[in-house]
């Protein structure tokens, strides 16, 4: 049975889970690990910078928006476990950022043989995020 949204589906919760990826983002791929993440994809400030104001915010937006989709997730999946501490809400984050995202990029990127510093940063990013946004839709159910 798929629970129903009409309870407990906070939208302010979800939506600071969008903003929260944005803003982990940043941080992420800015001044913690710019520099290992450019060397690993050759992406630089300067080819960065040729990259449309539209294209980007594209990026942007569709980013947001799977973000508010992973918490919806996380949302019913809470719901569904009867979670209402905010650690239970991070153990869930974690879970599903190890076990879905990390371990599923991990595969494509051994068949793909990119680097495992590479596959860290991506995975990390997505693990930091499930295990925030774990927290915030738990807190606010």
């Amino acid at each position: 049975m798929i629970p129903s949204f009409s309870h407990g589906l906070n939208i302010l919760a979800v939506l600071v889970s969008g903003v929260w990826s944005l803003v982990l983002g940043f941080l992420w791929y800015g001044p913690l690990f710019s520099k290992p993440w450019s060397k690993h994809t050759g992406w630089t400030n300067e080819k960065v910078k040729t990259i449309s104001g539209g294209r980007m915010a594209t990026s942007y937006i569709l980013t947001f928006l799977a973000a508010v989709a992973q918490a919806i997730v996380l949302t019913v999946i809470g719901r569904s476990l009867g979670i209402t501490l905010w650690s239970d809400g991070l153990w869930l984050g974690l879970l599903a950022g190890i076990g879905f995202i990390a371990l599923g990029f991990g595969t494509s990127f051994l068949f793909e043989h990119r680097p495992i510093g590479l596959w860290l940063i991506v995975a990390g990013y997505e693990v930091v995020y499930l295990a925030g946004a774990g927290v915030l839709v738990t807190v606010w159910m």
